[in-house]
């Protein structure tokens, strides 16, 4: 193996892997601990936003193995439970983020439509039931992948793949579950959002400038969490899909090589986008300048401040202000 083969193929993966595993980890860690055990108040946003870093950590959780099997030159080292392991923490992981990225995507929309059950008729053990639900699905769809992993040696080395019958209805219910329904819920709440609140308060001449400039953000929100969303998450499943598709037809050519690299590399943009998560947190309640003079401790407490919450149930029926608020106190996963 050349030098060049060699930077490319082992020693970038494992700088990456440390780096995600430095950022990611301690940083949503961090955030695990300001909103489970530091926050006062148990808010619909604190809630999604704790589930979203938990549902981080599960895929974070994934690099440390990965980087032995990358050190190992790309040969598993580790046995057949962690194979079995690392298969489930992936399903676990992604299928968890897209049902939290589905409810926040939905959550908007009903505190934009229905603003005054949101704050004040809805129960308050609504939201954790349904993270609760969502975990549990989550499980149960990942369960799968502990009988599909299997270890097999390839060329002399070991390796920890799904198993190499091609399973029709576990490619379906991934693609559709884990990828089609949470792109079209996500795309289609936040379309509706901003043609709703569009049409609800145009952006005039006459807009003060307050009005303006949280219009302005909230496009900006809004258009941002959907342009990362197809450059993290949409890479991801359509490999999987070129791949199923090339093993399912028998061609293990161009395509089957192509996919299956695909895969590998928009892997590591899913563990880049857990990692940075926090960070987008932090810079989308706060200028860039202002966030980054600022603890990240006080910083995070000060993006999910009860405030605006409490200014919602004085004032139900202000639907806009609701959804404002919403953005001020929560920018979502992606």
């Amino acid at each position: 193996m050349n030098v060049d083969v060699t930077v490319y193929l082992v020693a970038i993966p494992i700088v990456h892997q440390i780096c995600v595993k430095v950022v990611g980890v301690p940083l949503n860690g961090l955030v695990v601990w300001v909103l489970g055990w530091r926050g006062r108040r148990h808010l619909v946003f604190r809630i999604y936003v704790l589930n979203l870093a938990v549902a981080d950590l599960v895929l974070l959780m994934r690099t440390p193995i990965m980087l032995g099997y990358v050190a190992y030159n790309y040969s598993w080292p580790f046995g057949r439970v962690f194979c079995h392991l690392i298969m489930f923490l992936r399903g676990l992981g992604l299928y968890a983020s897209a049902f939290l990225l589905c409810a926040v995507a939905l959550e908007r929309c009903l505190c934009l439509l229905r603003p005054m059950w949101a704050a004040v008729h809805r129960p308050s053990w609504a939201v954790p039931l349904a993270c609760g639900i969502m975990w549990l699905l989550a499980s149960i769809l990942s369960a799968p992948y502990l009988h599909s992993a299997v270890l097999k040696e390839v060329n002399g080395t070991h390796q920890c793949i799904e198993s190499g019958e091609f399973n029709m209805g576990l490619f379906v219910t991934e693609t559709i579950a884990g990828f089609i329904l949470p792109l079209l819920v996500f795309l289609g709440s936040n379309l509706a959002v901003l043609l709703t609140t569009h049409q609800a308060v145009p952006l005039t001449p006459t807009s003060t400038p307050l009005t303006a400039r949280r219009m302005t953000r909230m496009y900006h929100v809004l258009f941002f969490t959907m342009l990362l969303f197809l450059t993290f998450w949409v890479p991801y499943f359509v490999c999987r899909f070129l791949r199923a598709l090339a093993e399912q037809r028998h061609v293990r050519g161009a395509l089957y090589s192509r996919a299956r690299l695909g895969t590998y590399i928009s892997l590591f943009l899913v563990y880049t986008k857990s990692a940075l998560n926090p960070v987008m947190y932090v810079f989308a309640a706060r200028g860039l300048s202002r966030a980054i003079k600022a603890s990240l401790v006080s910083t995070i407490e000060r993006l999910f401040n009860d405030d605006s919450m409490e200014s919602i149930r004085r004032k139900p029926n202000e639907t806009v202000v609701c959804y404002l608020n919403f953005t001020n106190l929560h920018y979502p996963k992606i």
